[in-house]
């Protein structure tokens, strides 16, 4: 499989530099290969000289975008996925730092079906120094500032299920600070639109026409990424705001579009009168009910795997999950379920919780009684 990284940076030189050297630390599957396009968006501050003098592992294509009005990460990520020449497209930001499993992570999942969209985590890095020199030679926890928390896609899963396709509004959450889906699909949709300008919504809206046209999505908790935390300032609710009426605008008002107003409450300077979270379940369940899943009692039939049955499960996955609601439980030590479950297309209640500890068991059990 060949893979491309797609590298939208804005003054962003020494941090790109430290991404790229990242990047060199990647570990691939056999067979595989990797280049990186970084599209520097119009910067001042030398991007192109610090990047020239890198000795890499890689390809490493470079392109030089004068600024105008109409700059901004859509329209960079876009002149990247043109210059692209892998099969799968992985999307990061500038002043990221991954782990050397981040690559592998995402191609793994993709050979599971050609048709997903796979997303990661991002870890927020508390205030604090990064230790350049030493994460250009080796990843450790050790040259970065405490972890202070994630994006908040794992609370959203803790609150319904690890089966990220199981969300209804599983395309609001296509953010692309870590985010690869096959080109062919980028450009079946027609890439990025880049009437979004400034902060937000541009890869919400991205994961909404790739979701309209079939896609799947899977979560992929080892494709690890880390940026210093950031706070949703006035002037970026002010662009997102904008964003988002453009977004409903641009898809003729749609309900299930417009559902994402609730997060005004959480992100307008002048509201805040619910959290993020409450936002993000008030916002699903608006989604699930248009779609017709209003709640009801279910009766699910619960599936507990671990190493020594998960063959025999994995086998027979697609046809349970066609007949009937399942809870899965996956005792695994490596998580095999996670990719095939998040894979498996059903008009059914499919759950999936990795490793739950025995408090969180008793809730799951709780809530999703067995039939």
């Amino acid at each position: 499989m060949n893979i491309s990284v797609v590298v939208p940076s804005y003054n962003t030189g020494p941090q790109v530099r430290l991404l790229l050297l990242c990047l060199a630390q990647c570990e691939l599957d056999v067979g595989d290969s990797l280049e990186v396009v970084v599209v520097d968006d119009g910067s001042t501050d030398d991007t192109g000289d610090l990047l020239v003098e890198l000795e890499l592992t890689y390809p490493l294509t470079y392109v030089f975008l004068p600024r105008t009005p109409a700059s901004g990460r859509a329209a960079a990520r876009n002149a990247g996925i043109a210059k692209a020449f892998g099969d799968v497209v992985v999307m990061v930001d500038a002043d990221q730092i991954v782990e050397p499993n981040f690559i592998a992570a995402h191609a793994r999942f993709h050979r599971l079906r050609t048709d997903l969209v796979v997303v990661g985590p991002r870890g927020d890095l508390g205030e604090g120094v990064i230790d350049d020199e030493r994460l250009a030679r080796e990843f450790s926890l050790e040259g970065m500032p405490e972890i202070v928390g994630w994006d908040g896609r794992d609370r959203v899963m803790t609150e319904f299920s690890e089966n990220f396709n199981n969300l209804a509004t599983c395309w609001h959450y296509a953010f692309s600070c870590n985010l690869s889906v096959r080109r062919e699909h980028l450009l079946a949709v027609g890439g990025f639109d880049e009437g979004f300008l400034g902060w937000g919504l541009e890869d919400s809206e991205l994961g909404y026409r790739l979701y309209r046209r079939g896609l799947a999505f899977a979560f992929n908790p080892k494709a690890l990424a880390y940026q210093t935390k950031r706070e949703v300032t006035p002037e970026m609710f002010v662009q997102w705001r904008s964003n988002l009426d453009h977004f409903i605008d641009k898809h003729g008002g749609a309900a299930e579009v417009a559902v994402q107003q609730v997060i005004c409450r959480a992100f307008d300077p002048a509201d805040r009168s619910l959290d993020w979270l409450e936002c993000m379940v008030r916002m699903e369940f608006a989604a699930r009910a248009l779609a017709g899943r209003l709640p009801e009692p279910v009766g699910y039939e619960l599936l507990k795997v671990d190493d020594a049955n998960a063959p025999v499960t994995l086998a027979r996955l697609p046809e349970l999950a066609a007949e009937r609601d399942l809870v899965v439980i996956d005792d695994t030590e490596q998580a095999v379920l996670a990719g095939p479950v998040q894979c498996t297309t059903t008009v059914r209640e499919l759950m999936y919780f990795y490793r739950p500890s025995a408090a969180v068991r008793q809730q799951i059990l709780a809530r999703y009684r067995p039939a």
